[in-house]
This record gives C-alpha cells, structure tokens and sequence, in this order.
C-alpha cells in the first residue's frame, strides 16, 4: 500500500472525463476498500493543494481533455443554465449556483450521462454580471444588504445608503467584487410592488434599455433637414404608384412597395427608408443607435432606436410627402423565382397609407379602393403574395402563423380583453415582399463581401428534437422526427392542423428551434429553410438593417465605410444580437406585467385552461380566455401526492391514480398574482 502515492492519484484523475467518487476511483485502480480512507486523505491533500476539484462528493481535475464551456448564468425556477453562444444551455444544479449571480459569466466542466443529458460544474467566475440586478433588501443590525429576487444566495452589501430603505423593499442595483467580497450600488428602489409604472421602469432598467437620448445626439438629431434638392442621381419614383401598409397602432413607416406585371414577369418594388443617408458612420447619433441595437416596443409606446426627428419625421414614408429611399427592383417570374434585381437610391412619394386590415377588406372586395392604380397594385400583389408563399413552402420555410398576443383597449385606454392576434392574407403580403428583398441583399453581400451581417438560425439540436418527439407521444400525436428537418417540421404542421391541441403544439415547435441571430458569417436560415439571408427593410428600427444598406453603398460606390472589416462586422453582429435579446425580453415582461395587472381583477374567478407543461412540483396551464400562463403547484392539491414521469410527460396520483397531462383541459381558479416576480398562481376549481 505504501506504493500508492498521490502522485499515482493524480496522474490518474488527469486520464479521467467524468468525476468519480472514492468508491469508483478504488475500484478502477484496484484497490482494497480498506484502504477507503488513505485513499480519501490524499485525494483531500491534493484538493487542499488546488490540484484536483471536487463536486458533489466527486473528485475530478480540469485539464486540456476535459468538456469545458464558458457563458453567461440563467436562474429559471431556482436551478441554473449557463448561455452557450451557438450551443444548447447547460444545466448546473441548485448547489452549484449558491454563489452565482443572473448574468455572472463562469466557466464550467460539462459532464455527460449516458442517457444524453448533460450538467455543468463551475470551474471558476470569470466576471460578475455587468447588468443591474432587482434585489430584495435584507437589513443585518446597521447593515443593509440585497439578494436577487430569483434566489436568496449570495448576499450583497448595500455601499452607500442613498435610498430610504427598509426590510423586503426591492432595489436594482449594479454589483462588484472585491476581495471575494460582493457589494452593490443601489440604482432604483421602490417600496410599492403594485405601482406597475414603477415596475415597469425596473424592467426597463434590468434590461438596461436607453430610454432618453443624449443632449449631443438630439442636438445632432435637429440640425439635420431634409433637402429635396438634393436628391442628386436618386431614381426618382415620385410619380409611381407606391404604397405602405402597417398596423393601425405603428410608430414608425420605413417599408413602401410599388409592383407591375408585365406578361408572367412581377416587378416588385420595395423602397426603405434611407436611413444610412441620414445617420453618418460615425456620428453621436450612429453611436447611440449602434448601443441601442434595436427600437423597443411596449404596450402603450416605444423606445425608438433612433431620435423621433428621424423615427417619426424625416426617415418616416408619410403618406403625401417625398422622402428618400434606399429600392430594390427585382423581377419575378410565375414560379417566384428571382430572375434578377437591382439596388438604387431613389425618392418616393407614399400614394396611401393603408392598414392592414385595410387592405384585407379590399382583398376580399368588401370595400373599394379610391384609386384604380392602387386597386391594380393590390390585385398583383396578392397574385404574387400567394407565389412567392407557395415557393417558400416548397423550399421548405416553416409556417408556424402563431398569433401574437395584443391587448384590447377601451375608447378610455383601459385594457378590457387579451386575444391572440390572427394572421392576415395583407400581413403575408408585405411579409414575403420584405424576406426577397432581404434575400436579394443577403445575396448582394455575399457575392461581394467575405463578411457582412447576416440573420442567422441554426438548426434544432437533438435535445430539443428529443423533448419534441417526448412532448408529440404524450400528446397521442402518431408523428415523429428522426433528424429535424425543414420538411420533418412541416409535415408535423400539416399533421396537427385540425387539431385541438394545434396551436399547442406549434408553440412547442418554435420553442424546439433555436434562436435567431446576427452573425457576420453566413450560415443560412433554417426557419426559411434559405442559404442566405441578411435585413435590409427596418433601418428605422434596427442597426443591422443600416450597416447592411452601408456595404452594399460602398459597393455602389454611393459611399466608402470607414470599417467594413470582419472584426468589425463581429463586434455589430454580437452587439445587436445581445441588445436584440434584452429588448424582446423586455417587451415580453412589460406585456405580462401589464396583462397580469389586468388579471388582478379576476382573482378568485374561474376558467377553463389547457396545461402546458409538467415539472415536478406542479404544472403550467395556459387561460383559455386570455393568453397567459399560471402555475399549479401539486402542494395545493390537498388529496394526494403527485409524482412526475419525466419519460411519459405525465404527473401521477400516488392514491388516487389521478393523472395530469400536457394538452388536458382543466378548471381553475386564480389564487395569486406577483407583479414583481411576473407570477401567477392557480388552483384547481373543486
């Protein structure tokens, strides 16, 4: 026995890619179980010495051999993910995040289990959230202290005691550490819960969403005018019959279209607003539109990404007024084959601003157009809407037309109903219009760039693709994907769309895909089932679509890009992706808060609802009257005690045998509503 050193342990641990306990690392090297404690006095020197790690009574060391990962920490329902970028999350368990923070970035040794799960372990915290934190305050004696509201652990002291604080108020405060030491700054604080314009602002902050404009960029902002002299060697279409169509409530306009048909061949005109003409590579005002990313939109207003003397005046395609455009003139033929395009400068005059539900009466024939032009130009659209629709398909696009919760308002702005919003044939329109325009400056750049800012979507991962096939079998859905293919998806849409559990399912499905992103390599788009694909039709609203107009006008020769480079371009594409997520995460958030606020109202009442999805300690059901989930938590249901089957997706009675699962119709009654955690509980109506 005196022959086992702990060098013999070491180099053996380094030839190890899972951790092991002292039971397995015996039995591996042979060695009597008597000597369980020798054994387990070295591998506790080696761990004193920083030399190997341990994890849940398991020893292990990280080297060169082993799955290591880095990304930023997630707290969901009290366990942690860590964000991989272009990979699946990594679940790390509740002991492993005792000490982490939302946002923190870690490292972590990935372990795999041979049923295809895979849990993280913390290596080491490379660097504390840079994000502001909504925390509960805890006072020690003099001391104030705060913890996130997602978690109890770590505890962070309060540095300066600039707010009238008191026990369980919630702060957003930024977070540093020192020494091991956490401490924070207390940036907001709020003392009522209930006051949903001050939780609103505490979303806004978390997600650190600019919402006022620095006094340079507005200065900057109001020196610039719009001068039709100079429209210089612009095509000018102000004669043409051109169009816009958006939402009754939009706030800003920079998509027109203009078509003719001439035999079997389409020609589409789609005119942006040119934004990049405006906003000069460079300026305070490009800065601050580069920082924000994206406009933010909220139920009752908006967050501009660029200052409203361009949002809403100068870059905005008014009806009835001549505004600068950046076009693309592609034709098409029968088919929806792209025969050729060509993208110019030109200056428009926009002949009608239509709704779109506007323009679905007139598509229908229930009301007339005032114009014969405009009466020509929607028949053809709508010839060519229904083309390129069944092209799309064809290639494989996956149409999941899941309607887009929206509140309902009383002539007194009060919210009285939430309705998921229906897909219209004048939505499909203008949106096939804007994929082959982005098609055609996706290919544009490619031919012409070795890097640029291309929307990328990446194929489901088989986890997901499991969970799907898991989720389909609960259901009784005899239907099932080997790979996750484009046409694999599609066929499961067509299966379910008669359908009760349709819209269910189809929710599944996108939840299955991953998401989309900014990247300056192009590595196609799988939802559209495209090999490229970039945006050039919202520069109003997002940054990608400007530097995209800014390449392809240096290629022109409209312009010269001062940075065109690949670093450059990855810097944009990382920026917008990361400003792009905390803005629809923002908007996500606003909308519960507001819906639950609305919901407060009818606690105690009864309705229907469809579960959604099982965990262990209860479930989640959606309202059948209004698009909001809840929670059921197993421990309000007095008459038994209900254990999970992860692999039936089904929640079991141990006496009753009672079964619930996803896809049931249930009765409950709303219990509980938290607007400062964006939580609704429910109970089972007797």
């Amino acid at each position: 026995m005196e022959k086992i050193k702990k060098e013999h342990i070491l180099e053996f641990l380094k030839t190890q890619n899972k951790p092991l306990n002292v039971r397995t690392i015996l039995n591996k090297l042979k060695i009597s179980k008597k000597y369980r404690l020798f054994i387990k006095r070295i591998l506790q020197q080696l761990l004193r010495e920083g030399k190997i790690q341990k994890e849940r009574k398991k020893y292990f060391i990280f080297n060169s051999h082993n799955n290591i990962k880095r990304g930023k920490v997630e707290i969901k329902n009290g366990y942690g993910y860590v964000l991989l970028e272009n990979e699946p999350d990594i679940y790390i368990g509740r002991k492993s995040i005792a000490n982490l923070l939302p946002g923190d970035e870690v490292e972590v040794f990935v372990r795999n289990y041979s049923d295809g799960k895979k849990e993280g372990i913390i290596k080491n915290i490379i660097k504390r959230t840079d994000s502001p934190l909504m925390c509960k305050v805890k006072k020690f004696g003099k001391n104030y202290f705060a913890y996130s509201i997602l978690k109890k652990f770590p505890l962070i002291k309060i540095s300066e005691k600039n707010f009238d604080l008191k026990d369980g108020d919630t702060v957003l405060l930024y977070v540093k550490e020192e020494n091991s030491k956490l401490s924070g700054e207390v940036i907001s604080h709020i003392s009522d819960n209930e006051n949903i314009d001050l939780l609103e602002q505490f979303i806004l902050g978390k997600n650190e969403i600019r919402q006022e404009f620095p006094l340079n960029v507005l200065k900057e902002a109001e020196g610039i005018n719009f001068n039709i002299i100079k429209k210089e060697s612009r095509v000018d279409l102000r004669d043409e019959t051109v169009i816009t169509i958006d939402p009754d409530d939009a706030k800003d306009f920079d998509d027109a279209v203009s078509i003719k048909k001439i035999g079997n061949i389409y020609e589409l005109g789609v005119h942006i607003a040119d934004v990049s003409y405006f906003v000069e590579e460079g300026t305070d005002m490009d800065y601050e539109a580069f920082l924000r990313g994206v406009s933010v939109y909220l139920p009752e207003r908006a967050i501009p990404m660029l200052p409203e003397k361009l949002s809403n005046d100068i870059c905005s395609l008014k009806e009835g007024v001549d505004r600068f455009t950046f076009s693309i003139f592609m034709k098409i033929d029968k088919n929806g084959e792209i025969l050729s395009y060509e993208i110019k400068e030109s200056i428009i005059n926009n002949k009608k601003r239509y709704t779109y539900e506007e323009v679905q009466e007139i598509l229908k024939g229930r009301i007339e157009p005032e114009n014969k032009k405009i009466k020509e130009l929607l028949l053809n659209a709508n010839q060519l809407k229904d083309i390129i629709g069944r092209k799309l398909l064809s290639d494989g696009m996956i149409d999941l037309n899941i309607g887009e919760p929206i509140f309902i308002y009383t002539p007194d702005n009060e919210i009285y109903n939430i309705i998921r919003k229906g897909t219209l044939d004048s939505h499909k329109l203008i949106e096939y219009f804007m994929i082959y325009a982005n098609i055609c400056a996706a290919d544009f750049i490619t031919k012409n760039y070795k890097s640029g800012i291309f929307r990328i979507h990446p194929e489901p991962d088989e986890k997901d693709i499991r969970e799907l096939n898991l989720f389909l079998n609960t259901l009784g859905i005899g239907l099932k994907i080997k790979k996750g293919s484009n046409t694999e998806l599609q066929k499961i849409i067509k299966g379910i769309e008669n359908l009760h559990q349709s819209e269910l399912i189809k929710k599944k499905i996108l939840r299955t895909m991953q998401l989309a992103r900014y990247s300056e390599k192009n590595t196609g788009h799988f939802g559209l089932s495209l090999e490229k694909y970039s945006h050039f039709t919202s520069p109003i609203r997002r940054y990608a679509d400007i530097v995209t107009h800014r390449l392809i006008k240096t290629t022109l020769k409209l312009i010269s890009m001062k940075d065109n480079s690949k670093t450059y371009l990855k810097d944009v594409a990382q920026q917008i992706s990361a400003r792009e997520e905390k803005a629809e995460k923002t908007e996500m958030e606003v909308f519960k808060l507001y819906a639950l606020n609305f919901l407060k109202n009818k606690i105690n009442e009864e309705f229907y609802a469809i579960i959604t999805k099982i965990t262990n300690n209860g479930f989640f059901a959606e309202l059948e009257n209004y698009p909001i989930e809840g929670f059921v938590n197993f421990d309000n249901i007095y008459n038994d005690y209900y254990v999970y089957d992860f692999e039936r997706q089904i929640a079991i009675g141990r006496r009753t045998k009672k079964i619930f699962k996803i896809g049931l119709r249930i009765k409950v009654i709303i219990s509980k509503i938290d607007l400062e955690l964006l939580r609704m509980n429910m109970e089972l109506a007797i």
